[in-house]
């Protein structure tokens, strides 16, 4: 069993990420490719998986360091920076309820309308796939469970636990599946497909969105699909294309509808873009290191975002920095809002902040292992979030860990919330699991 997951003091923040920039900066060092993935779970030892190959994080940083030479002031390393402050006053974000796509919507709050478990649940029953199962499952309006494997296939699941059916793709399934209000049920897949499929598993459309498509689509109330793989490329319900908007190299993150109407998302290339709906871009702002967090809309419509820099950021609707804040590792999920507007997420240094609107830390819980899976919040404020160290953790909004569980192997998926309190969630066993 792993030891029990403990708090960090503030001061020790980002010193260790102060100093491999430090050294790596002085010597010059260079990223060395090693074998190409798409998940860190591909990578040997400690490894990471950094645009499509896998490295040490030191040579991730290292590589990062040189893509950003010659952009504009970077942010130096070591702690918080504040650019402006937001005021402190200020209604919660506005939230509707649950919606099965990807952190329970389109604004990527990660809040639920449901409860989950008070105290540590068992098992209700485990449906097994031939693989990792590396997306997060969604709950469709009676009740059936939706999520893709890494074998190739992409399950419904009763809320008893019986397969009821089974479609396979061209290749594996990263991607959260959304579900539009006609329930037609929309997944990308790693061949460079999206595909449309009905609630009894026929396909209703495919098409080719021309590279990976491992981020998890997005359906706004109008109807149209947003989803990334080399850029972002929009469809209607049918199936034709509305735009595409290009961006260099791949795209992993998965783009969120802000309130103003603005599809933003996050570039390898260390962007962070806002398109609008008829497909011009609104602005851009430098990350100044690859983007593969999701997007979050919370205060004020303000966008917060996390980098392979270490950083959480956050930004104005208008694309404006307004402060960045230091973990000590990579920063692949998509931050959760909480009700309040405190900002949770997790960090390959094996901890799950707590920030508040204006960047400060409010509390910190360690683990044993990376956090890859993005966090989700229930009704009453709880937190639930899989860690590399085999455990899934409930957290109470003030940061006391209320019970974890061991799942036996890592967890990168993000668990989803049934409505007579059962939560769902996808282990690297390939083990769908319901617990309660």
């Amino acid at each position: 069993m792993a030891p029990p997951p403990t708090a960090i003091p503030r001061a020790m923040r980002g010193v260790t990420t102060a100093l491999v920039l430090g050294l790596i900066t002085s010597c010059g060092a260079q990223a060395v490719p090693a074998s190409p993935c798409m998940s860190d779970r591909e990578c040997r030892g400690e490894r990471v998986c950094h645009q499509g190959s896998c490295m040490f994080e030191e040579e991730a940083r290292a590589h990062l360091v040189g893509q950003l030479e010659g952009t504009d002031a970077a942010i130096t390393a070591g702690g918080q920076q504040t650019v402006t402050t937001p005021p402190d006053e200020a209604d919660p974000p506005a939230v509707s309820p649950e919606r099965p796509m990807f952190m329970g919507g389109p604004l990527h709050t990660g809040r639920s309308p449901q409860r989950g478990p008070t105290a540590t649940p068992e098992v209700a029953w485990t449906h097994r796939t031939g693989a990792r199962v590396f997306a997060s499952p969604v709950v469709g309006e009676d009740g059936t469970i939706y999520v893709g494997s890494l074998d190739r296939t992409f399950n419904a699941i009763s809320p008893s636990g019986e397969l009821r059916w089974r479609y396979t793709g061209a290749d594996k399934f990263y991607s959260t599946a959304a579900i539009a209000s006609d329930g037609t049920i929309v997944v990308g897949n790693h061949d460079g497909s999206l595909v449309a499929l009905t609630r009894a598993g026929q396909v209703r459309w495919r098409v080719d969105v021309g590279a990976p498509v491992d981020a998890s689509p997005v359906i706004s109330d109008e109807g149209n699909i947003y989803v990334t793989a080399a850029g972002l490329h929009a469809y209607d319900l049918e199936g034709n294309l509305r735009f595409h908007v290009a961006a260099s190299g791949g795209v992993r993150s998965s783009p969120v509808i802000h309130p103003n109407g603005l599809v933003v998302f996050g570039t390898s290339d260390g962007r962070l873009v806002a398109v609008r709906t008829d497909g011009d871009v609104a602005w851009e702002a430098r990350t100044r290191s690859s983007v593969e967090s999701g997007p979050s809309v919370g205060l004020h419509g303000n966008l917060y975002v996390g980098t392979d820099r270490g950083q959480v950021l956050a930004f104005d609707p208008d694309g404006r920095q307004l402060w960045a804040f230091d973990t000590g590792g990579d920063v692949r999920a998509t931050p959760a809002i909480a009700e309040d507007g405190t900002i949770i997420v997790g960090a390959y240094d094996r901890t799950l902040y707590a920030l508040s609107p204006q960047g400060e830390e409010r509390w910190s819980v360690r683990t044993s292992g990376r956090i890859r899976a993005s966090a989700r919040i229930d009704a009453e404020g709880r937190i639930y979030v899989g860690s590399q160290d085999d455990h899934l953790y409930a957290i109470s909004p003030t940061g006391e860990v209320l019970w974890d569980r061991n799942m036996g192997q890592d967890i990168d998926s993000s668990v989803a919330f049934g409505a007579d309190g059962a939560i769902y969630i996808g282990v690297d066993d390939g083990g769908v699991y319901a617990l309660r």
